[in-house]
């Protein structure tokens, strides 16, 4: 099953350019490689325009487009409320990043299943936007302890372990940059 993701730039102008990737698009995953990989203004812009469709992210665009179901072009949304309008009316659209000048935001779904089987209902719940970093080291953490709770529960190889402490490093490393920053706006003030 994957989980549908868009990344989007807000032009200058007020126009949005959103591309789409249809796997991973968690923060663990394509919120990482945004971190990791497209994290200033030039990288977010280029990603956006670019990208296109991607099947999944990777470092750069070029290795994104190798494995491509097809060849979509990016779309440019008049404004960022045709575009919020837009995320809204698609919910299969799990996660939505976008890039504001400095810094990436993500919007998400909660899905709630009510019943069973073919009577089952299922409602979708847009959650707003926040900024991916802060969204990144709080699911991360629970991806980590999820790991780890797997493994003590026989449920999943020791391998998972490895992938745990992984994932705890690099999200340390973004806690430490989210309070680096609270600590300056809270000093510029």
């Amino acid at each position: 099953m994957s989980t549908n993701a868009l990344v989007a730039y807000v032009e200058l102008d007020g126009t949005v350019t959103s591309s789409y990737v249809h796997w991973d698009g968690y923060t663990t995953g394509v919120g990482e490689m945004l971190l990791e990989n497209y994290n200033t203004d030039k990288c977010a812009r280029d990603l956006a325009s670019t990208l296109g469709y991607a099947s999944s992210l990777r470092e750069t665009v070029a290795d994104s487009h190798e494995d491509r179901a097809n060849t979509d072009e990016a779309i440019v949304h008049a404004s960022f409320a045709e575009f919020e309008k837009y995320v809204r009316e698609n919910s299969y659209l799990e996660y939505v990043y976008v890039w504001t000048s400095t810094k990436w935001f993500v919007g998400s779904y909660t899905l709630e299943v009510v019943g069973v089987g073919r009577f089952a209902e299922y409602n979708s719940t847009w959650n707003g936007w926040e900024e991916l970093v802060t969204v990144y080291v709080r699911e991360g953490n629970e991806t980590v302890e999820r790991y780890k709770k797997m493994v003590s529960e026989g449920k999943v190889g020791v391998e998972y372990l490895d992938y745990a402490s992984e994932l705890e490093e690099v999200v340390s490393r973004y806690h430490r940059v989210a309070m680096k920053e609270v600590a300056r706006t809270a000093l510029a003030a």
